[in-house]
């Protein structure tokens, strides 16, 4: 008979096969590729900092005791009001297509939905998924589901999307050099609505440590936000500085005049030149200056382009700083049993960012 249990390394293998299928990864299954494959599977989902016997992750087996579905389960710790919750991170929802009217889906979700968590979150969810999920009882974050995009080089971040959508690279190559002296004269005008001036804040690279007591005492102003010690914080940087080779991953502690720490972001420059910020924080009063800084510094390395997705209490300071917002086509599904937990994410009073989301769980080749 079909069934669902708990994911294990033995399994690394077909899981690993059925990933690549699915999300067309390679052709064919390399030694390089099994090797990577292999590295991610461990330590994302078996040898985190949160590991917890009783939250694993997910396989579908069939009659054949081939596996053709796969759940990724990710526990986390939160504060509700100061209160510790169990939280978990569903990613990597697979099925093998011709498996899927066996309702694999559903009852991967169903055994996912039976585990003992306050909590959990999927954060970059499609369509699809996100449909499901509602009728099985879950609930959008609509919220946390919008994403700002700031344009720092417009005329090259323009150019530059032109050509992802077929611009031919002759006509893109040949308008650069004009596309970067209109960004440097625009840059000079004071009425140029996306332009960026100097900081009144300074900034440096940002350790593991500092991170922990920029989370630890400036969220406090939520209801909901995460719980790190020092092994998880370890963790979850090393897992980032590994995208290292498909982008420049940054961390940045910001200070005032008096050299006292005020916010700090964490963010990503990916190939293509546009930054995915991925967590961003300010004492009370101070995120506008943050921002500024962000701005500045990002398209000092070259940035065309910031994006990261919503967090609503900052919403004005977003609007304020000429930010576009879209839809990106991921949503933000979460579930509980607990109405308190809901809440803090539909009336934007949780501090989840996407450092505790899907981004970082995410399977990357260099």
């Amino acid at each position: 008979m079909d069934t669902v249990r708990a994911f294990a390394p033995e399994d690394i293998g077909q899981v690993a096969d059925l990933h690549r299928r699915v999300f067309h990864t390679s052709d064919h299954f390399s030694q390089a590729l099994e090797d990577s494959y292999r590295c991610y599977f461990q330590k994302v989902f078996l040898g985190h900092p949160w590991y917890d016997e009783r939250l694993p992750s997910l396989v579908y087996v069939d009659g054949r005791g081939k596996i053709v579905g796969f759940l990724g389960v990710t526990p986390r710790r939160m504060l509700l009001n100061d209160r510790p919750i169990q939280a978990v991170v569903s990613s990597q929802f697979i099925v093998e297509p011709d498996s899927r009217s066996t309702l694999a889906a559903v009852k991967l979700l169903k055994a996912f939905a039976s585990l003992p968590f306050d909590l959990s979150i999927a954060d970059e969810a499609n369509h699809t998924s996100r449909k499901l999920w509602e009728s099985l009882g879950g609930s959008t974050a609509l919220l946390y589901s919008m994403y700002w995009l700031r344009p720092l080089r417009p005329s090259e971040f323009v150019m530059r999307s032109l050509r992802k959508r077929g611009l031919p690279a002759v006509l893109a190559f040949g308008s650069a050099p004009f596309c970067r002296l209109f960004d440097f004269i625009m840059a000079q005008n004071p009425r140029v609505p996306f332009r960026v001036d100097p900081p009144s804040v300074s900034g440096s690279e940002l350790s593991g440590e500092i991170l922990l007591h920029c989370l630890s005492e400036f969220t406090t102003g939520w209801s909901l936000r995460p719980e790190y010690d020092e092994r998880s914080v370890k963790w979850l940087l090393e897992l980032l500085a590994e995208r290292n080779g498909r982008g420049t991953f940054q961390k940045v502690v910001v200070q005032n005049a008096a050299q006292e720490i005020v916010g700090w972001y964490v963010w990503h420059l990916t190939r293509e030149g546009v930054g995915e910020v991925l967590q961003i924080g300010a004492k009370n009063g101070w995120i506008g200056h943050v921002l500024d800084h962000l701005f500045y510094y990002a398209r000092q390395r070259g940035a065309l382009a910031l994006s990261g997705r919503l967090e609503p209490k900052f919403l004005e300071h977003f609007y304020d700083r000429r930010c576009l917002f879209q839809d990106r086509g991921y949503w933000m599904l979460v579930h509980s049993k607990r109405p308190e937990l809901l809440e803090a994410f539909h009336r934007g009073d949780a501090f989840v960012s996407r450092l505790e989301g899907e981004w970082c769980l995410s399977f990357k080749l260099d």
